[in-house]
Formats: structure tokens, C-alpha cells, sequence
């Protein structure tokens, strides 16, 4: 029972898990680690958002569509997991923690580009994030264990807000290290286990390129775009996540997780938008918890099933152009397959995001309701034992 519900219930909470706050994509969960002998792990989710919303226009006060801002989008996991010794279990995964894909309508009030003759572009915003984890866990008598690891992260980003002078910039890559702590306690005759682990924040330094259309003032000329190579420090969270689940019942199990993360540490200011604009390009006020309680159930010796809830705080603040949601609740359905060697597992979820009110320029703001996005996911576990 224990392995097919397992795998049921994270299909839910984790190949589906694409649509969350801030840039939160994987949700940088460990459960690998706690998978019997040897396995590898290959889990591919897809997130369709619809998300948009109005902003009155500079000159008339029409509300003025921003079109569906939020682009599709997949979230990737592969990992490998084997026991050294019967103490000690080693995991590595390969996951996109954070990302962004956001492109407004031509004619939304952020997009124009009022310098005369300047480039034509639309309020975009894309950030790339992917990451590899090696972890160990390391267990003690009683069911408690420690768990340690090394997580390499990559971070590309690209910006463009036409209304600043058509300012727009793009990074290079870069690579940067953090870590992973964190405790467990099972107790397998009940299928109970509770899971505590922090993310550390990680630090990167961008290398980008900005460039802008100055007012063309003599001797600049329309159209002239200036450039400037500079750098940004950028730091990806920390966060903290606790998981748990205990069988309540024969062939049922509760299971759930709470996510804090803590988004005030993020914060992309380069240097020559600042000098512009006096702000930031992206930053958050508010931290976020994110709350998933499931039920799953055996129907078969091979096959079982799960249902899950979500909810994630909303802060009632404005937020950012490039990040125009604010919390949401969540319904999930996922099934597990059991075969000789593997578990194929696969789930569909519904996020109805919350409502927010956005940022926008010379004292106007935006309004995004009735948002909603559709995931799906699939996973194969397939033991090597």
C-alpha cells in the first residue's frame, strides 16, 4: 500500500505543483530521498495560465486589456536516489526552482514607448532558473534522520518596460552555490512520516546589458538607444518546507506540506533602470505560505488514487506588473500505476488565482480578477534494485 499511495500523492503535490507565489515553480521538494534501494525518477508537469487584467489609458481613462500576460509553461524533474550503506541514502535532482514568462498586450499603457521614434516593444519579462541538488540522508535508530546537501542553481533573466524609454535589459548566466539541511521521523507501520528542510537563499551576480532610447534632445537623434554593461546582485529565497503524512485507515492515507518562502529577499534593481526610474525592476513586500492537505487511497493492488487542496496567503498589496498574482486555492486528482519495477504516475490540477491589484505609472494602477490556470504532470519511478 505504502509505495503506491506515495506515489499517487506526490504526483498531485509535485508534477502538478506549477503555479505558486513570487516565481515559485517546483516548490523544491526532497521526497526521492526517502524512496526505497535504488531508483531514478523522471517527472515532466505543464502549467497553461490565463491571467489578465485592465489599466485605464494615460489619455482617455479606457480600460485598456492587458491580453493573457502569463505564457505556458514546463517544469522538468530527474533525479537518481541509492542507499551507500544501510545508514546512509545519497539523492541528486535536477529541478527548475523559479522562473517567469510574462508578455503584455502591444497596446497596453506599459508597453508604449513615448521617446519620439523610439523602439517598439511590448512589457515583457522572462527569468530562467535551473538547479541540481545532491543530497544525504543519514538515519538513526528510533525512525529520525538528518538530512544535508549541496544545490547548484543557474539564473538567466530579461526585462523590457517600453514606457521607461524603452528600457530593456538581458543577463548572462550565472552559477552560484547554496544548501539544504533538514530532519525526518517515520514510522513505517503506519505510513507516517514528517519531513522538515531548509532552502538557503542563494546569491547571484548578474552580468547584463541595459539600453534605453534617450529623449532625442540635440545632439542625441530619434531613435538612438543607448547601452551600458553593468552588473546586479540578485539573491533567489530561502524557504522552508514541511511535509507530512500518516495512513489514517486501511489503504488511506492523509497527507499534506506548508511552504514558507521568503520573497522580500528577492530583489532585481539593475542599476541604470534605478538611475531612471527610482525603483526596483522587480521586488516583493510580503512573504508566502503555501498549505496542501490530501487524502489517497488504494483501489487495487496496482492502482491507487489521491485528491489535494491548496491554498496560498494572499497579501492584499499591490504587486508587481511582472508578477500581477496575489495567493490562490487549488484542487488536484492524481493516480498511480503499479508495475513489476516501476510507478507510473500521472495528475491534473486546477489553481483559481487570486485577485491583485498591480503597480502602474503616474498614479495608475491595474486590476487582475477571474484568473485562473490548468496543470498537468506525469512521473515515472522505475527501481534499479
Amino acid at each position: 500500500m505504502r509505495k503506491a499511495l506515495l506515489s499517487a500523492c506526490a504526483i498531485c503535490v509535485g508534477a502538478t505543483a506549477g503555479y505558486a507565489g513570487g516565481l515559485d515553480r517546483s516548490g523544491q521538494g526532497i521526497n526521492l530521498i526517502f524512496e526505497e534501494g535504488s531508483v531514478v525518477q523522471f517527472r515532466l508537469g505543464y502549467t497553461d495560465p490565463s491571467v489578465s487584467g485592465t489599466m485605464p489609458s494615460f489619455t482617455t481613462g479606457e480600460p485598456i486589456d492587458s491580453g493573457n500576460v502569463a505564457n505556458d509553461f514546463f517544469t522538468p524533474h530527474l533525479g537518481y536516489k541509492t542507499a551507500l550503506t544501510e545508514k546512509l541514502d545519497f539523492a541528486i535532482m535536477y529541478d527548475e526552482p523559479y522562473g517567469a514568462d510574462i508578455a503584455y498586450s502591444p497596446d497596453y499603457p506599459l508597453s508604449t514607448n513615448l521617446v519620439p521614434g523610439g523602439r517598439s516593444d511590448v512589457l515583457r519579462a522572462k527569468a530562467d532558473t535551473e538547479a541540481i541538488t545532491a543530497l544525504l540522508r543519514y538515519k538513526f535508530d528510533g525512525g529520525f534522520s538528518a538530512i544535508g546537501g549541496i544545490r547548484a542553481q543557474r539564473v538567466k533573466a530579461s526585462v523590457t518596460v517600453p514606457l521607461a524609454q524603452g528600457y530593456e535589459t538581458r543577463s548572462d548566466k550565472d552559477l552560484a552555490f547554496g544548501y539544504v539541511i533538514g530532519v525526518a521521523w517515520e514510522k513505517p507501520e503506519i505510513a507516517a512520516r514528517v519531513a522538515l528542510t531548509y532552502n538557503s537563499k542563494i546569491s547571484h551576480d548578474l552580468s547584463q546589458t541595459e539600453s534605453f532610447n534617450p529623449i532625442p534632445i540635440p545632439p542625441v537623434t530619434p531613435g538612438q538607444v543607448n547601452s551600458e554593461n553593468t552588473s546586479t546582485e540578485i539573491e533567489t529565497p530561502q524557504s522552508i518546507n514541511l511535509d507530512f503524512q500518516t495512513g489514517v485507515a486501511p489503504k488511506t492515507l492523509l497527507f499534506g506540506s506548508v511552504r514558507w518562502v521568503d520573497w522580500p529577499q528577492l530583489s532585481y534593481a539593475p542599476p541604470v533602470y534605478v538611475n531612471n526610474v527610482g525603483a526596483a525592476l522587480v521586488d516583493y513586500d510580503d512573504d508566502t505560505f503555501t498549505y496542501t492537505l490530501g487524502l489517497g487511497y488504494q483501489f487495487s493492488e496496482e492502482f491507487s488514487g489521491a485528491v489535494t487542496l491548496g491554498y496560498e496567503t494572499s497579501s492584499g498589496d499591490p504587486v508587481s506588473n511582472l508578477g500581477p498574482t496575489d495567493g490562490f486555492w487549488s484542487i488536484g486528482l492524481g493516480g498511480t500505476y503499479s508495475l513489476e519495477k516501476a510507478k507510473v504516475s500521472a495528475g491534473v490540477r486546477y489553481t483559481d488565482i487570486g485577485d491583485a491589484t498591480a503597480d502602474g505609472a503616474r498614479g495608475v494602477t491595474a486590476d487582475f480578477t477571474g484568473n485562473s490556470a490548468w496543470s498537468v504532470g506525469f512521473q515515472i519511478t522505475y527501481a534499479l534494485d
